[in-house]
């Protein structure tokens, strides 16, 4: 039997995420996530640098690094198949130096439940598969 989570499921997840996130509410922005993650998860975050792994680094790690610099707003989330995909409008940085970009993030699960997530946000070409992307975005807003 298939473990990949609803359509429903990943619907309700992607209606509370930007909500959840900018509030600050960290357990359950993780729940929601658990909903839809019921076995490992693999993530490109950005596609282009080195394969992360495991739900803590794709969630927790995730929100205590960026939620107090990244506010999100959601603008489309689509279904297909196995495969969730949504473009969000983030706004990074503190005042005065808040920057927006557009992401791309694209979820795919496999029968067993595991999940992999890539994203697509602008990025130097300077920050290539072996560089740190995180370290990059986090000096600009020192």
């Amino acid at each position: 039997m298939s473990k990949v989570p609803s359509r429903e499921a990943r619907l309700a997840h992607a209606a509370k995420h930007a909500d959840l996130w900018n509030q600050g509410k960290k357990d359950e922005w993780v729940a929601s996530w658990r909903t839809i993650c019921p076995g490992d998860v693999r993530m490109f975050d950005p596609v282009g640098t080195e394969e992360k792994h495991g739900f803590a680094t794709a969630t927790s790690e995730a929100f205590d690094m960026f939620q107090s610099i990244l506010k999100i707003k959601m603008i489309t989330v689509q279904v297909n198949g196995n495969e969730m995909a949504w473009v969000c409008e983030n706004y990074f940085g503190t005042e005065p130096n808040v920057q927006m970009a557009y992401s791309i993030e694209t979820f795919a699960w496999d029968d067993d439940g595991n999940l992999l997530i890539k994203t697509y946000y602008p990025m130097p070409e300077s920050v290539g598969a072996e560089a740190d992307p995180y370290a990059h975005l986090l000096e600009a807003q020192q």
